[in-house]
């Protein structure tokens, strides 16, 4: 039997290790070409968030159309990333000394922490249009880990363009939740507090485009 020349197996090595490069780069590029950046706030009439808080003596009813942020997504393999903030001093509940209230030190303090964030840790798409999103909260200078289910729906060009929107292919993202003040350091005060439910029930409606 012959043995193997040392510098023949050196040369398979190699080509071997090239090899496996070559494909990690391939298949590397082609996960980045399948993803697609899309941006929230294009136009104000593209977002509807609103908020609701419920007692037995009032119902508040607020909501903002800010928004800014990014999805990083393939929409087809269900994989992605989400970063979104809203600017405090935007939201609106229909009474302006209300919405002075809002803003003020006793409640979400606009001038010490004048956005509510989320940046998202996972997503993943787990129905048809249905996706789990985990990620940071921040509301009131104060973080929590949250998951949430988004009806997440590309809308194709055409369809966008029937429907009267700005040019381009988009996605739609709809995101139903619950806040509690309490969690984030927001304390109703004792006057308000029959008003005011601890609870906020969050609907966000938003249209990111593809840039």
């Amino acid at each position: 039997m012959f043995s193997k020349s040392p510098m023949l197996g050196k040369r398979i090595v190699k080509k071997a290790i090239f090899v496996a490069i070559v494909v990690g780069l391939l298949v590397g590029a082609n996960s980045q070409a399948a993803e697609k950046s899309y941006k929230f706030g294009i136009s104000d009439q593209r977002t509807n968030i609103t908020f609701e808080s419920t007692t037995d003596f009032e119902v508040i009813l607020g909501s903002t159309h800010k928004i800014s942020g990014m999805i990083v997504a393939d929409l087809d393999a269900g994989t992605g990333r989400v970063e979104a903030t809203v600017p405090v001093d935007s939201l609106r509940t229909g009474i302006d000394l209300r919405d002075k209230h809002l803003r003020s030190k006793k409640w979400l303090d606009a001038k010490s922490n004048p956005t509510i964030s989320f940046i998202s840790t996972s997503a993943r798409k787990v129905s048809d249009n249905q996706w789990e999103i985990s990620g940071t909260f921040t509301l009131h200078g104060v973080s929590r880990e949250v998951t949430v289910t988004a009806d997440v729906r590309p809308i194709p060009v055409a369809a966008a363009k029937k429907a009267g929107m700005e040019k381009g292919q988009w996605v739609r993202v709809l995101v139903p939740l619950e806040i509690k003040l309490s969690d984030y350091g927001v304390k109703i005060p004792n006057k308000a507090a029959a008003r005011v439910n601890d609870t906020w029930k969050v609907r966000i409606l938003a249209f990111a485009a593809a840039r």
